[in-house]
């Protein structure tokens, strides 16, 4: 992969309008902490501390368990000055002391919204896993994932059911937060996390074609989705460089790779992928408009500077 094309898709992840905090943010700050050390680009990273800083002494809010501590912490090595233990409390508040309305159920994040006050999603594995702790995902993780190996979107607690959808892109949000929760281990052995991880991966291997999985992964009339390539990617070669996902799993992770780079250097760094999903019947995800979104470009930008041999860990992205 080329540095133009980190280059490129780097300066389109830029004129984002971020909300912070959104879903699926983080990689996209993440990715441009990265690029801004990849390209000797401050500039980069000037734009990540512009959008985050200001939501860094906000009151708690029922939207803390979006904050990505991940994309935090890698901004305070680029600016030591800044204080984010205050953010990052208020993250952990909003995800340990999330509400549990129904006995025996996990914990849901939104129970102030009505209808959603009842679903765990699967977007939040790749967040929640910021905290380092097990139990946080194993919980979600153990009524979200079936024998197949793939996620459902959601599930809800009352019904005590899954949604019955395979995302495309929750099976990578889904694989960013195993493989983080396993590289933070001192000894990633895990055992049902780790078994979790490796039937995951190796459903993603069965539903793959050429490096690229559909909106609904296990349906053939849903459309391909170029986020689910950008997320694998980034996932498993995450996965690989902290040694957690076997190095089987390498050829996946370059096809998967090759797909989305390949679909953004023909838009001028711009990965098309579609809009924010709500968990929902199959005619759900197929009804989806498209644009360019942090989901696509942030995994995207963060899959193309592990290639390049930035490490996820122990550096200032």
């Amino acid at each position: 992969m080329t540095v133009d094309l980190l280059r490129r898709v780097a300066e389109r992840t830029a004129e984002y309008p971020f909300r912070v905090w959104g879903f699926g943010e983080g990689h996209a700050l993440l990715g441009l902490l990265a690029a801004a050390s990849l390209l000797d680009r401050p500039d980069l990273a000037e734009v990540v501390r512009a959008r985050v800083e200001p939501s860094l002494g906000a009151a708690p809010g029922p939207e803390d368990h979006l904050i990505a501590v991940d994309v935090l912490r890698h901004l305070r090595q680029h600016y030591p000055d800044i204080d984010i233990q205050p953010a990052v409390d208020r993250f952990a508040a909003g995800v340990v002391s999330a509400a549990r309305p129904v006995p025996g159920q996990p914990r849901v994040h939104r129970p102030d919204l009505a209808g959603l006050g009842r679903l765990i999603w699967v977007d939040c594995l790749h967040t929640d896993a910021a905290l380092g702790r097990p139990d946080l995902i194993e919980e979600p993780a153990a009524v979200l994932q079936d024998d197949t190996g793939l996620f459902h979107h959601g599930y809800d607690v009352y019904a005590g059911r899954p949604s019955g959808v395979h995302w495309g892109r929750g099976q990578g949000w889904a694989l960013w937060g195993l493989v983080t929760i396993l590289a933070g281990q001192d000894s990633p052995s895990h055992p049902s996390l780790r078994a979790r991880l490796d039937a995951l991966v190796d459903a993603l291997h069965q539903y793959e074609s050429e490096g690229r999985w559909r909106t609904i992964v296990d349906s053939p009339e849903a459309p391909v989705e170029a986020s689910v390539s950008a997320l694998v990617a980034a996932g498993l070669l995450y996965g690989l460089q902290t040694g957690v996902v076997a190095p089987t799993a390498a050829g996946l992770a370059d096809r998967a790779l090759a797909y989305a780079a390949g679909a953004a250097a023909a838009s001028d760094g711009a990965l098309v992928v579609s809009e924010a999903t709500p968990v929902g019947s199959p005619a759900t995800y197929l009804s989806r408009r498209s644009g360019v979104f942090p989901w696509g470009q942030g995994p995207l930008l963060v899959a193309l500077a592990i290639a390049a041999g930035h490490p996820v860990k122990g550096a200032a992205w």
